[in-house]
């Protein structure tokens, strides 16, 4: 979600595209989904959406970069993965970064210097993995008008709420905790108010 926020505000004033990149250490260290999919990856290469080369210059060529500007940006980036903070993102200064991170990788899990050839760059895209608007509800599930008033009878939980997490995903299962958390207290709200017939 974080990401996806900041390549749509980068996006207003420097219209991409925009490049994961990566280096030989990670291709054999971590699991890439289209690398055991047959096809994807070479579908990939002729789509233009991944490009490898030995060295970095060449890599940015291939992704019509500036070889400089690409050298410059990993050289950065190494620096922030040697002292262990990132100062463009902030990567790896939450528990939520570390725990997703790889704990052998120091000192910060999230953060690993491109120095080892070949490198690799897959296209990114922001796309929508859901909702986060909805109806305002108060803490018993309870949907409210925008005075912030109780609509009587009217309850939301799940997807067709508000996030309570606002405009972050914090990850798998986040939409449905909160789910079954309100339904349960909306279930239980429901069943305390006497019934109305008419």
């Amino acid at each position: 979600m974080d990401l996806g926020h900041i390549m749509l505000e980068h996006s207003k004033s420097v219209p991409g595209p925009y490049w994961m990149i990566s280096e030989a250490r990670h291709t054999h260290r971590y699991l890439r989904t289209f690398a055991i999919m047959p096809g994807l990856m070479k579908g990939l290469r002729e789509k233009g959406l991944m490009h490898s080369a030995k060295t970095l210059p060449e890599l940015a060529t291939a992704i019509g970069m500036d070889p400089a500007a690409l050298v410059a940006t990993v050289e950065r980036f190494n620096g922030f993965a040697r002292s262990g903070v990132d100062g463009d993102f902030g990567r790896g200064n939450s528990a939520y970064d570390r725990y997703y991170g790889d704990p052998l990788v120091r000192p910060n899990p999230n953060l690993g210097p491109l120095e080892k050839g070949a490198f690799v760059a897959i296209r990114l895209v922001p796309g929508d993995l859901g909702t986060k608007g909805g109806l305002l509800t108060g803490a018993d599930a309870q949907v409210l008008r925008e005075d912030g008033s109780v609509i009587e009878g009217l309850y939301c939980a799940g997807n067709n709420s508000a996030s309570v997490m606002g405009r972050t995903y914090p990850g798998p299962g986040s939409t449905i905790g909160p789910a079954l958390v309100f339904g349960f207290r909306a279930g239980k709200h429901m069943a305390r108010v006497p019934a109305t017939i008419g």
